[in-house]
């Protein structure tokens, strides 16, 4: 499976949303969606259509050069909502994930069971929703977003993304929540531990307080590559000052008019490069498209 970094974004909203599963993804795309004027009702996000329309591709895929936030959540609560997303609904049905079932998981399995079948996983393999967020935010030791709110805080850190998308930009309606399945999951502490552990690296770099537990019965997956304190260190202190210099920013837009108006004109011309570049590198890849443009040369010669 390797990194899952999947990027979204729409004309006339100036931000490009780094997609984080089970992190308010759903209603982040979801509300992408709805500001485009060819979307139909009830249309999914998660659809071909929906996908085609906010852009959805791999970060590494060409895209503008407009400002990248996401949104990270406490990984042991991430997890259960995973559980109860891809086990809990799959029950009767079977996986909508095929890759669960490459990997010999099973629906009916309880969370524990989970766990301990995802230690026997390599992290690098895992089906990608449970995988580590790090694993998303950072591409070949480079940090990807300008922003890293928390979803727990989404309400007062939502204004600044809005602000900064230069669009009311609101993400009002939930989608596929886990709400309605609120029975409390009692977890053994073996299943904690193993699960502090192998969302360590989350934990420390996106600032959630580790749960201590003493019970190591369940042996951790270790990932082939591990990141050392130094590394750590520095990817935090990045996400510190790219968070800082975005907050900054929207500050500024909304403080100063002329600010706007100057960075609203540069952010068009980001967009309408890449509109320009993509055109013309799809025009000549697609036989298509060549076969128009030589029928209307003949037809102007004539």
């Amino acid at each position: 499976m390797e990194n899952h970094s999947f990027i979204k974004f729409v004309p006339g909203v100036y931000v490009i949303y780094l997609s984080v599963p089970k992190v308010a993804s759903s209603s982040i795309s979801y509300a992408m969606l709805n500001t485009q004027p060819t979307v139909q009702p009830g249309m999914s996000e998660h659809s071909p259509e929906g996908k085609a329309l906010t852009s959805w591709r791999p970060e590494k895929s060409p895209h503008p050069e407009l400002p990248i936030f996401t949104f990270t959540r406490h990984p042991i609560e991430k997890f259960i909502s995973y559980y109860k997303d891809k086990f809990v609904r799959a029950r009767g049905q079977g996986f909508e994930l095929d890759h669960l079932k490459k990997l010999k998981f099973d629906p009916d399995m309880s969370l524990e069971e989970v766990v301990r079948h995802m230690m026997t996983i390599p992290v690098e393999k895992m089906e990608h929703h449970g995988q580590p967020q790090h694993r998303i935010l950072i591409k070949n030791g480079r940090l990807i977003p300008d922003f890293v709110g928390k979803v727990e805080d989404i309400s007062s850190e939502w204004p600044l993304v809005s602000e900064v998308s230069l669009c009311n930009f609101s993400i009002d309606q939930k989608k596929n929540t886990t709400d309605g399945q609120r029975e409390p999951l009692d977890l053994a502490e073996p299943v904690v531990s193993a699960l502090a552990e192998y969302y360590a690296h989350d934990f420390e770099i996106f600032g959630y307080e580790k749960p201590v537990s003493k019970d190591r019965s369940i042996k951790v997956v270790r990932p082939r590559l591990r990141l050392s304190d130094d590394q750590i260190r520095e990817i935090k202190g990045e996400i510190a000052k790219r968070s800082a210099r975005f907050i900054r920013l929207a500050d500024r837009l909304k403080k100063d008019p002329d600010f706007r108006e100057e960075y609203l004109s540069s952010m068009k011309t980001a967009f309408n490069r890449f509109q320009v570049h993509t055109n013309s590198t799809s025009s000549k890849a697609d036989p298509y498209v060549i076969g128009l443009m030589r029928r209307m040369k003949r037809t102007l010669i004539r």
